[in-house]
């Protein structure tokens, strides 16, 4: 069964507030596990020496807390794997190397990753060549460095090139490295309304390596409990096949961001009522 331990918390909602804010309060919580979004103003990776990110993961692990993802900003940068200029898609690739490598040095074994805005005009069929290419070039320094990273599906909104669960199976499947692996966003899914859980469960199977457990009206990213998703059936689902990766809360509505460690802690009092 899901256990406190697998809840992750996560940056976004804190950008109010400092990198060491933000540490202090997750500790203070009680968690163990932080997913870290790598953005302004806290880790935006340009501004970022080696030496400065080893000295991050010291402040991490001096209050007993671990990296278990790394999420890059990289719906609002210019960043797209799928994007038809290929320096562009060159530098994105790159963009997601640097990450892998700055995970690495976190003592983080996964970074996400996504295709970027697909457009409405260009070949479909061109856009996943290019995604599934670039992926395969990503993959190479996943690779060397042991680092995993889970894919997540946009909305439509965003993409008609990859929005279903089973678009990262045959992702997954073209690409054949063992360090591409798929995520599920709760609200994502709500949002785009063409998946469950259970169809991510199905689809993925072992291959499912890290959740965004959020809720939302849909879309909103809320709290546990604030929305209109059936997040207590989302983790029955969760709980049917024994899973032992993390639920990382990512939480970005705007509601939250004078107070963020108060979202965090109505978090864990839904958790501490579900969790059996």
């Amino acid at each position: 069964m899901i256990q406190i331990s697998q809840i992750a918390a996560a940056n976004y909602h804190y950008k109010r507030y400092s990198m060491e804010y933000f540490l202090d309060s997750v500790a203070r919580l009680g968690f163990h596990n932080i997913e870290l979004w790598a953005s302004g103003p806290h880790f935006h990776l340009d501004y970022f020496t080696y030496q400065d990110i080893k000295k991050l993961n010291k402040k991490v692990k001096e209050r007993g807390l671990k990296t278990i993802c790394l999420t890059p900003e990289q719906y609002v940068y210019p960043v797209s794997i799928s994007h038809p200029d290929p320096e562009y898609r060159k530098r994105s690739v790159e963009f997601f190397c640097r990450h892998i490598e700055a995970a690495s040095l976190l003592e983080c074994d996964k970074v996400l990753v996504t295709t970027g805005i697909a457009y409405l005009d260009v070949d479909e069929t061109e856009m996943w060549k290019w995604c599934r290419e670039s992926l395969g070039e990503i993959c190479k320094t996943a690779e060397k460095e042991g680092i995993y990273l889970p894919m997540e599906a946009f909305t439509s909104f965003t993409t008609q090139v990859f929005n279903r669960v089973e678009h990262i199976s045959k992702m997954i499947k073209e690409v054949g490295s063992p360090y591409l692996k798929g995520l599920a966003d709760t609200d994502v899914m709500e949002t785009t309304g063409k998946n469950t859980i259970h169809d991510f469960i199905r689809e993925l199977g072992n291959n499912l390596m890290h959740v965004h457990f959020v809720d939302g009206n849909p879309g909103g990213h809320l709290v546990p409990g604030e929305g209109k998703l059936a997040m207590v059936e989302v983790l029955k689902e969760l709980n049917s096949i024994d899973y032992k990766g993390y639920l990382g809360l990512e939480l970005l509505d705007r509601r939250y961001v004078m107070n963020p460690e108060k979202a965090l802690k109505d978090s864990l009092t839904w958790f501490e009522k579900h969790l059996e």
